[in-house]
């Protein structure tokens, strides 16, 4: 009968600490990327200009209906067939903030229209530009409304970090995977790299949950 033995992680320790550096640094530089992208699509996609709405527009159906996965591989395998060499780390990062930011894009579009369009009018009544009016007036009352399913889309990137050990970067997920098929120890690895995962995006979870505390708008707040 198989018996958990939890000792076997002590070994694996240092292995486990530099995957989960790895991880960190890939989440932290792909939600970054991935939000300056998002705002940039959804800024794109409110213009005056209907070729470049179009545009934006057909990106973001695009990069939702591919499987990252594919997406990974595109820039892991397929840019270094043309010539073009990145370190896998640097195509996970790359492919994480492009397929993110298409989401985060669609939740900040979702913010925006709940906007009254009178705000809209009397902000370029006033003079100011559209993109005054983006920055100064739109986006700030948008990112207190969405906080809660933006912060979603920085917990679903956190998990589908664990896809770029597909493309050979030693992160949390390789060492986990690796530890269970060279010891044997299935359960041991995987609880504890569930554990982990659940403490890094509970964290973003909490944090997200303050800022919508601190940040709600009086009056929009719905109690059931």
């Amino acid at each position: 009968m198989y018996e958990l033995d939890f000792r076997i992680l002590y070994d694996a320790l240092p292995g486990i600490i530099n995957g989960l550096r790895i991880t960190l640094l890939i989440s932290l530089f792909s939600s970054f990327f991935a939000f300056i992208i998002g705002v940039l699509l959804a800024f794109l996609r409110n213009t005056d200009f209907p070729a470049i709405r179009f545009t934006a527009a057909a990106y973001v159906e695009l990069i939702r209906n591919i499987p990252l996965l594919i997406l990974l591989y595109l820039f892991y395998k397929g840019l270094s067939n043309v010539g073009i060499n990145f370190p896998s780390i640097v195509c996970g990062i790359l492919a994480l903030s492009l397929y993110t930011g298409a989401f985060i894009s669609e939740v900040l579009r979702s913010g925006i229209n709940s906007i009254a369009s009178e705000q809209f009018e009397a902000a370029r009544g006033l003079g100011l530009s559209r993109r005054q009016t983006f920055s100064l007036v739109i986006f700030p009352q948008a990112i207190r409304i969405i906080l809660p399913p933006l912060g979603s889309q920085f917990i679903n990137l956190i998990k589908n970090s664990s896809l770029v050990s597909f493309i050979a970067v030693t992160d949390l997920f390789y060492v986990i995977y690796k530890g269970a098929v060279d010891d044997f120890r299935i359960f041991e690895f995987f609880i504890a790299g569930a554990v982990i995962y659940m403490g890094l995006t509970g964290t973003v979870a909490i944090i997200t949950n303050l800022l919508e505390y601190y940040l709600k708008i009086p009056g929009r707040t719905i109690k059931v």
